[in-house]
């Protein structure tokens, strides 16, 4: 009887392990099945002429092409056999139609998105478009299904999802450009909702110190100065909500920016200008860009451009031309306006320069995974969506430049072409994208400075407070011209710098507004650096890129041990005292004191602003800290040194009590988080997590699709802007005409798939600062791309 019992479950046992190994077969024959072709010939309707395209062991994609519409189709191709899923995300993000792929978990989202009717803005601006950039767009539509059709399977995301991917459309490329505003500008007018809403119920002078025009991390290249305000007579207002709230989502500081600069000729070693870029944004797998070089024939010359690529777009944002170089970072300019309608009695009108007019209403209809579509009205005035309402009830609409014509095209391609400084500034200023710091060096030496992308031009108001335009006093007068863009060319000191804060002031400052600059204390390293030094090659400036030292830190480790450490009675006082003193000075892998004080700074901000965020989410539950929070820096740190009695936080009775419980609660939150905190190292706490989108929600998936957790160097207030999930997208570091002693870093992967031979490939180099170059290395892959019947 046992031995048959024994059979059977060895049998069973045998059966399972046989399907358990069928099915992990047939999962990795479907994998490989999507993978995308890297050698031999295709075949593809529409193309004129035979179109190369090689990859190196990075996954770097060579095109090499007669035309720039034979490239386009190309380009088209690779994307949508590499990246299609990604490509699928940023356009459902833009047009509010991810509930599609996620069903309801997405649909407020969806909801939220819809109001800005970017898919029906993106079909009528191709209509009006250039009927030559009509035609590139068509023709990367075309590659893109064209390379859909060749993979012998859906991408294994689609699998997860049980869908089939939806062909791309020609209006899918500006929904791309949409997504990107979503990123990089704020689509609710919540920066001057809660600015006007702290003006309101603030007093003057408190007002004013806590919205300082300045402060002293500033470093604009223009060298003007923005003073910081005086310490206020007037204490926080008293609130009845008493409850403790986080001040933003992200309380660790992990925000998004980017840097650039720029050194001229007569200061590196070639008489070529030098480049340097490294844009910041979330991280995924695979990392929103794609590395990749053009090779084509324009206007009688062959035409060469090596950088990065955007997935859904077949344009190179970023790279050098041998002539020009470019980078851009986020202006944080003021780009929108809420403005304050006024209704009449019905409530079914709003008032206008023209007179009371009705709302205009619009239908959108919203496809749900697994439910019944849904169909909301937007509500529309002649300048644009009703977003929210003011706290008293009244519509809010909003004016965005993304709504408007200029607001999206495929002028950007112009730098392909441009051969100097001054001719990419006047491609920058009729690009249709998110106004961008655009940050140029050409091989005759010249650097420069402008704005790329739309700018209105207001009138009667400060851009920076809800107003009402329904007397015609206040509004827009429509967009600059070329001619009246702020820029700076070849100044006397040859050297450049951004780095998302003020980049000028005067006049200049004026035509861009605040948007809510960043803390200038990443661009006031930047400039340190590179007033530091009189000859710069390509690693001196990587190494600029890379510098992680804890300058904007650096007082409050001295404050903690002068000023809060001698008053504590915490147990483990002389624990974190050592730590201190023996810190590195840098966001280092290994440091502990870097992260007991950013974390004890951070946790003092939040104690130190509770009264205001209670006082103003009693007013209205759509007050925003982030959007507000970024020069409050400076008034945080006159409060702490000064300690003024009357600004004391109501939880407290003294700033040293105050102390304390940030020291003592920071502390504790490490425990409860990672364990004991003596064990801890930031490296540890900023640990790598990059995660592919669908990771999180599907077991096991991310043994395959994630970057290692590994020590990571860099923060938020330093040139290294390294968090775990944020960070550097691309390191460019390039003098045009030497492109082969350029240095690029890119994390995550150029691959979209796990299972490709270059899935993760340069990784390590980005997190680590290894130099690696910008051109691509000996071809691993060869594909031929080739008309039909050719």
């Amino acid at each position: 009887m046992l031995s048959t019992t024994s059979r059977i479950l060895k049998i069973t046992f045998l059966g399972l392990l046989s399907l358990i190994l069928l099915v992990l077969l047939g999962t990795y024959l479907l994998l490989r099945a999507s993978l995308p072709q890297l050698d031999g010939q295709q075949s593809l309707p529409n193309l004129q002429q035979e179109v190369t395209v090689t990859r190196d062991e990075g996954g770097m994609a060579v095109f090499t092409a007669q035309n720039r519409l034979d490239l386009a189709r190309a380009v088209g191709f690779v994307h949508g056999q590499e990246r299609f899923f990604q490509m699928d995300l940023l356009r459902r993000n833009s047009a509010g139609e991810l509930s599609a792929l996620f069903g309801e978990a997405a649909i407020n989202r969806d909801k939220e998105i819809r109001l800005h009717r970017f898919r029906d803005r993106a079909e009528r601006i191709l209509a009006t478009m250039p009927e030559e950039h009509q035609k590139i767009i068509q023709a990367y539509t075309e590659g893109v299904n064209q390379g859909l059709e060749q993979l012998g399977a859906r991408s294994f995301e689609y699998y997860l999802l049980s869908l089939e991917p939806t062909k791309w459309q020609p209006a899918d490329t500006m929904l791309t450009l949409y997504s990107m505003y979503l990123d990089l500008q704020h689509h609710d007018g919540r920066r001057d909702f809660s600015l006007t809403l702290m003006k309101a119920h603030l007093p003057a002078d408190l007002y004013a110190f806590l919205h300082p025009e300045g402060s002293q991390w500033d470093a604009p290249i223009d060298d003007s100065l923005r003073s910081t305000n005086p310490l206020p007579s007037s204490g926080w207002p008293s609130s009845n909500n008493q409850q403790l709230v986080m001040l933003d989502n992200h309380p660790e500081d992990r925000t998004i920016g980017s840097n650039n600069w720029a050194v001229g000729g007569a200061l590196s070693p070639y008489q070529a200008g030098i480049l340097a870029d490294d844009m910041h944004l979330g991280l995924r797998v695979p990392n929103i860009w794609f590395k990749a070089q053009f090779n084509w024939q324009q206007h009688g010359q062959t035409r060469q451009v090596t950088g990065v690529t955007l997935p859904g777009t077949p344009l190179m944002v970023v790279g050098s031309s041998g002539k020009l170089a470019w980078g851009f970072t986020n202006s944080y300019g003021d780009w929108s306006d809420l403005i304050r309608l006024k209704l009449n009695e019905a409530g079914d009108q709003y008032l206008t320069p023209a007179g009371y007019q009705p709302f205009d209403y619009v239908s959108q209809t919203i496809e749900i995974k697994g439910a019944p579509t849904q169909t909301i009205q937007v509500k529309e005035t002649i300048w644009g969506p009703v977003v929210s309402e003011d706290e008293d009830g009244t519509p809010l609409a909003l004016r965005w430049v993304a709504h408007d014509n200029q607001g999206a095209n495929l002028n950007l391609i112009g730098l392909e072409l441009a051969e100097n400084v001054e001719q990419g500034a006047d491609v920058g200023a009729t690009a249709g994208m998110p106004a961008q710091n655009l940050m140029m060096a050409d091989s005759q030496g010249n650097i420069g400075w402008t704005i790329s992308g739309p700018m209105p031009i207001r009138y009667g108001f400060d851009g920076r407070y809800i107003a009402d335009w329904s007397d015609g006093s206040a509004g827009w007068s429509g967009y600059r011209s070329a001619e009246d863009y702020p820029k700076v060319i070849n100044p006397t000191e040859h050297r450049l710098w951004t780095a998302n804060s003020r980049v000028v002031g005067g006049d200049m400052y004026d035509k861009i507004g605040d948007g809510g600059y960043a803390l200038g204390a990443r661009n006031q390293q930047i400039r340190d650096g590179l007033r530091n030094k009189d000859r710069f090659n390509e690693q001196d400036l990587l190494d600029i890129q890379l510098d992680d030292r804890a300058v904007f830190l650096t007082p409050w480790r001295d404050f903690m041990l002068s000023s809060v450490l001698p008053g504590s009675h915490h147990l483990q006082k002389d624990l974190v005292k050592e730590a201190l003193q023996n810190w590195t000075a840098r966001a280092s892998e290994h440091d502990l004191g870097y992260l007991l004080v950013r974390q004890f700074r951070l946790n003092l901000r939040d104690k130190v602003y509770q009264d205001l965020n209670r006082l103003m989410l009693e007013h209205s539950g759509r007050f925003n800290f982030n959007a507000v929070r970024n020069q409050m820096e400076a008034p945080l740190w006159q409060m702490v040194s000064e300690q003024p009695a009357h600004l004391i936080p109501s939880d407290f009775d003294s700033w040293q009590e105050l102390f304390n419980a940030a020291l003592t609660d920071s502390l504790a939150k490490l425990d409860a988080d990672f364990g004991d905190w003596r064990t801890l190292t930031w490296g540890q706490f900023n640990a790598v997590d990059i995660r592919h989108p669908l990771s999180a929600f599907v077991p096991l998936l991310g043994n395959l699709t994630d970057m290692p957790k590994e020590l990571l160097a860099g923060d938020s207030f330093m040139p290294r802007v390294a968090q775990s999930s944020s960070g550097a997208s691309q390191r460019l570091v390039v003098a045009p005409g030497h492109e082969d002693k350029a240095i690029f870093h890119m994390p995550s992967s150029q691959a979209g798939h796990p299972l490709s031979p270059y899935f993760g490939v340069g990784h390590e180099a980005w997190r680590s600062g290894q130099r690696t170059g910008l051109l691509p290395g000996p071809a691993r892959y060869n594909l031929t791309l080739q008309p039909i019947g050719g």
